[in-house]
């Protein structure tokens, strides 16, 4: 028979709250964005970027590295009082015109749960953009793969520096004079970089299979010296970010899935990573 208590839902696992950080781009403007939300539940603590990289691109241009690299270090400060702490109440941030909001009390299956509620009613950058409908002729701007590609190599740098001159490539095809740039070739492992961006997910698509054509023709090619192994390695945001949708995760694994049947066709294997570094560890490990 079923009870009252049974038409409702449980209560969730873990308790705890959010707070969110704010800077001030404009100095004395009054104007605050979130760019970080901290959540604190069950002994565990977790802070995590809320705004997008790619809408700090569209927001700040060529200043957005530098943007980027002022919240980092904003977040590596913050992140170290919570270690110790648990709690920003009496934090200093690292630069000016940062504010705290207000603890916000929540609950919910995780703390990457708890972690997504902070960026919804916080970050209305991130939601928004994630969630608006987009033209299909929306592009992905060549200076995402530009860094993408710089960062694997500055990781590289401290990873194993001597395979630093094997990145960026040229390679002839055919018989005609016309070079093709890989991401890194060595006489027996050959791969292409790429990225899949949620806000901007079919020109993503369109650019790796781009790159895993390149690759399927290098490997077809005439060429005397070729790799064994060729691979597409493609930098996603982890599938448990907060500032992602579900129907963005969705997507994203779609799209993977899409890209690795594509590739496997042509016995080219697909390689997510997360971050540069997770990059450059593989390659080392495939082409050393």
């Amino acid at each position: 028979m079923t009870s009252v208590e049974d038409l409702f839902p449980s209560e969730p696992a873990l308790s705890g709250n959010w707070q969110s950080i704010y800077i001030e781009p404009v100095v004395g403007s009054g104007e605050r964005i979130s760019i970080a939300v901290a959540a604190v539940a069950g002994g565990q603590y977790k802070i995590i970027q809320s705004i997008r990289p790619e809408l700090l691109d569209c927001l700040y241009g060529s200043k957005s590295g530098e943007i980027q690299s002022m919240i980092s270090w904003i977040i590596e400060s913050a992140n170290q009082e919570l270690c110790k702490a648990r709690s920003l109440n009496n934090w200093t941030a690292p630069v000016s015109d940062v504010t705290l909001g207000d603890v916000h009390a929540a609950a919910d299956e995780n703390i990457n749960a708890i972690l997504k509620q902070g960026v919804r009613f916080s970050s209305s950058l991130s939601t928004l953009a994630l969630e608006a409908d987009r033209e299909e002729d929306d592009t992905q701007p060549k200076p995402y793969s530009e860094r993408w590609t710089k960062s694997i190599i500055e990781e590289m740098e401290r990873v194993n520096p001597l395979l630093i001159n094997n990145f960026k490539t040229r390679v002839r095809l055919s018989g005609s004079e016309i070079l093709t740039t890989f991401g890194f070739v060595n006489e027996k492992y050959a791969s292409n970089f790429g990225l899949l961006i949620p806000t901007r997910l079919s020109n993503s698509l369109n650019t790796l299979k781009a790159r895993v054509f390149d690759l399927e023709a290098f490997k077809k090619s005439d060429n005397l010296i070729k790799p064994s192994c060729y691979e597409i390695i493609v930098g996603t945001p982890s599938f448990s970010d907060p500032t992602l949708t579900d129907k963005s995760v969705s997507k994203l694994k779609n799209t993977i899935d899409m890209v690795s049947e594509i590739a496997a066709t042509e016995g080219i294997q697909l390689y997510r990573v997360e971050t540069a570094l997770d990059a450059a560890r593989h390659i080392n490990q495939s082409a050393a």
